[in-house]
């Protein structure tokens, strides 16, 4: 169900819906909801830093239908706390994104304006309720926002769930790599196991080893790589 959805995505709606993703991420969505599926992982998809939602669509596309609430949360109209100028979200457009392209009709969504550094000093158990199984971290570029998003992800994700970094080697954006490697070092329970496509993937530690595992038998032609003394997989040049 959720293949057939992503192909017709990809050909349909990913074209159409503004941001910047790079189409060789869908194969790679395809096999993370495939690994979740095997280990029955349930839950939701959380973004920050939605845009227009061509990545959050085929996120929340993995959560069945009457499964979870998803959550999308950007700035969206409220610029003024865009300091460092990553993007220029619209809800209108966001909404029409829902509207045409979601499996739910986004009636799953729940939308949240708002500056993502203030979610984790507030009460979290609307997230922790049934825990997010992905979340993307895709807000503020700066090293600040980074650490905090990652803290905040690492706090509610499911225990066998996934969060995607966005820009983690682009080179106007080096608050995040900066921002990765400060929670990394810091050892955290959250483990890098996928870098490409100018994404970081990581995961829980206790199950590192069964992503890692799946990720390299589907991607043979992969090269296992090491980032702060962790084992990860980027993907064949």
């Amino acid at each position: 169900m959720y293949n057939t959805w992503l192909d017709t995505y990809a050909q349909d709606g990913f074209p159409k819906v503004e941001g910047w993703v790079d189409a060789r991420l869908l194969p790679i969505l395809k096999l993370l909801h495939q690994t979740q599926a095997e280990m029955a992982v349930q839950g939701g998809a959380l973004e920050i830093g939605v845009h227009h939602g061509r990545f959050f669509l085929p996120l929340n596309a993995m959560v069945a239908p009457g499964e979870a609430s998803s959550f999308a949360i950007d700035l969206f109209e409220d610029q003024a706390l865009n300091i460092d100028r990553s993007g220029h979200g619209s809800s209108s457009k966001f909404a029409e994104s829902l509207r045409l392209y979601d499996r739910h009709g986004g009636a799953n969504v729940q939308i949240i304006a708002g500056d993502s550094t203030r979610l984790r000093h507030g009460d979290l158990a609307r997230f922790r309720a049934i825990p997010p199984k992905v979340i993307s971290i895709d807000g503020g570029h700066t090293v600040e926002h980074t650490l905090s998003d990652l803290q905040f992800a690492e706090a509610i994700l499911h225990d066998k769930g996934a969060v995607f970094l966005d820009d983690i080697l682009n080179a106007h954006w080096i608050g995040v790599f900066e921002g990765a490697v400060t929670y990394l070092q810091r050892r955290p329970t959250l483990w890098p196991v996928f870098i490409g496509y100018n994404k970081l993937i990581l995961v829980p530690m206790s199950v590192h080893a069964s992503y890692l595992a799946s990720l390299r038998k589907h991607l043979p032609g992969g090269k296992i790589m090491a980032l702060c003394g962790y084992s990860l997989l980027a993907p064949a040049a």
